[in-house]
C-alpha cells in the first residue's frame, strides 16, 4: 500500500473504504470516506482491495539538502504546523524533515517550476531575530535566481517574522508568501493544501511585497492574501485565523483563478535588503496594577520599548513616572491593546501627561509589527529613528488622525 492510496478493507467484520495514510508494526492509519483518520490494531485489520494509484508529480527536486533553482519559485521550509505530522503513538504534532508528500495532494500547481529547500525545522515560537535574518537572506538568495519565495512558518508567530522580513527588504523583484496551517496535513480537513495552492499562485503575480496567505474563510473555498504589517492571528485554532486589520485583503484566489481587489506594490528591478536587527527593543503590555518596578525592569537600558495601553493609549500614573525617569535613554511608544482604531492621546489628561514624558503615538500601527520596525530602524537608521516611527514605510500606518 502506498500513501495517498484508496483501499477497501475490513475492522471486526465490518467494510470500510478509505486512504491508506502510514502503518508500523503493530497499527495502520487510514483516513475514512467521512475525512476522519483512525489508527487501528493490526490483527483486527484484513485488506480488502487495492485500489490503482498514480502518485501525482510536479516539478520538484527531491527533498532533504535540495537547493532552489532558477526562474521558479522557492518554497522555504522553517517547520511549523504546514510542516508537521501527528505522532499517532502520542497524538502530538512534531516537525519533520521532508514535506515533499504534501505536494502530491496540491491541485493546480503542476504547470508551475516548484523548488523546495529546508532552512529551518522548528516551531514558531523558537524564531527569533536570528531566525529572521537567516530567513531573508535565503529568501534573497532565492531571488537572486529569479525565484519568487513562499515560506512554510508556524502560524503564532507569522506574524512578527513577516512583518520582519518587510521592513528589512526595502527593495524585493519577486513576492515572499508566508503560509502555515492550522492543523497538519495528515488530520481530518486539514488547510495545508489550499493553503500552498494559493501560495503558489499569489507568488506568480507582479506583486513585490512580502504577504501572508491564508484561508478567507471555514470552508475550502479561497485564500486571501493580505499584507503582512496589518495582519494578525485573531483565532488559536480556526482556519480563518489571520484578518488584516482595518483594510481589505490585497488579492483572493478561488477555484483556479486569481483576483487583485486593491492596488499592490509591484516587483522591483532590484533587491535592498538590510540585514541587521537590534534586539534591543522591547514590548510590554500594560494591565491594571502593574507594578512600577516590573515595569521598570523590563525597559531599562532597552533602545526602545513598544507600549500596548489601554484604549487611546494610556498606563497608570505610576508607570508614566517610571517612563518620565526612563526617557533621556529610552524611547517610548504608544500602541493600543485594542485591534481596531488610533491610538490618540489628546483625548484624556493621562494621555497628554504621557505625551509630556515622551511617549510617541504609532497611531493605528499593530503592537506586533511596531516592534518588528523598531529592531530595522535602530539597527540601521538610528540618526532618524523616530522620525522612520511615525512615517508610513510599508503600509503599516493606515490612518491618521485628523
Amino acid at each position: 500500500m502506498l500513501t495517498g492510496q484508496k483501499i477497501d478493507f475490513s475492522y471486526h467484520d465490518k467494510n470500510y473504504s478509505g486512504i491508506y495514510i502510514s502503518s508500523n508494526k503493530n497499527t495502520v492509519t487510514i483516513k475514512l470516506d467521512s475525512g476522519y483518520n483512525i489508527t487501528i490494531n493490526k490483527e483486527s485489520f484484513t485488506l480488502i482491495k487495492e485500489y490503482n494509484f498514480e502518485e501525482k508529480k510536479n516539478n520538484i527536486p527531491p527533498p532533504g539538502n535540495s537547493k532552489c533553482g532558477e526562474n521558479g519559485i522557492c518554497i522555504l521550509t522553517t517547520g511549523g504546523t504546514i510542516g508537521s505530522s501527528v505522532d499517532y503513538k502520542t497524538g502530538a504534532v512534531k516537525p519533520v524533515k521532508d514535506i515533499s508528500y504534501l505536494y502530491n495532494y496540491v491541485p493546480n500547481i503542476k504547470n508551475f517550476s516548484l523548488y523546495h529547500e529546508n532552512i529551518d525545522n522548528i516551531l514558531s515560537e523558537n524564531v527569533n531575530a536570528d531566525k529572521w535574518v537567516m530567513f531573508a537572506k535565503k529568501a534573497k538568495e532565492a531571488m537572486k535566481k529569479g525565484n519568487s519565495v513562499i515560506i512554510f512558518h508556524g502560524t503564532d508567530t507569522m506574524q512578527y517574522s513577516s512583518s520582519a522580513l518587510s521592513f528589512m527588504f526595502e527593495e524585493q523583484t519577486a513576492p515572499i508568501i508566508f503560509t502555515g496551517s492550522q492543523r497538519s496535513s495528515d488530520r481530518p480537513s486539514s488547510d495545508a493544501f489550499l493553503n500552498i495552492e494559493g501560495s503558489v499562485h499569489f507568488a506568480a503575480m507582479d506583486y513585490g511585497e512580502v504577504g501572508i496567505a491564508m484561508h478567507t474563510g471555514t470552508s475550502d473555498n479561497s485564500i486571501s492574501l493580505y499584507r503582512a504589517t496589518r495582519t494578525r492571528k485573531m483565532h488559536t485554532s480556526r482556519r480563518n485565523a489571520f484578518i488584516s486589520i482595518d483594510e481589505p485583503e490585497l488579492a483572493v484566489y478561488s477555484n483556479g483563478k486569481t483576483i487583485i481587489e486593491r492596488e499592490i506594490r509591484k516587483r522591483s528591478d532590484n533587491i535592498i535588503l538590510k540585514d541587521k536587527l537590534d534586539k534591543n527593543i522591547g514590548l510590554i503590555y500594560f494591565y491594571p496594577g502593574m507594578a512600577e518596578e516590573d515595569f521598570y525592569n523590563l525597559s531599562y537600558n532597552k533602545k526602545a520599548v513598544i507600549i500596548m495601553g489601554t484604549g487611546l493609549g494610556h498606563v497608570s500614573k505610576g508607570i508614566t513616572g517610571v517612563i518620565k525617569k526612563l526617557s533621556k535613554e529610552t524611547v517610548f511608544f504608544m500602541a493600543s491593546q485594542c485591534i481596531y482604531g488610533n491610538v490618540n492621546m489628546n483625548v484624556y489628561s493621562t494621555g497628554r501627561e504621557l505625551m509630556e514624558a515622551g511617549v510617541i503615538s504609532l497611531k493605528d500601527m499593530l503592537a506586533e509589527t511596531a516592534m518588528a520596525k523598531a529592531m530595522y530602524l535602530s539597527a540601521n537608521y538610528p540618526d532618524k529613528f523616530t522620525d522612520l516611527m511615525v512615517k508610513n514605510l510599508r503600509g503599516e500606518i493606515e490612518n491618521t488622525i485628523k
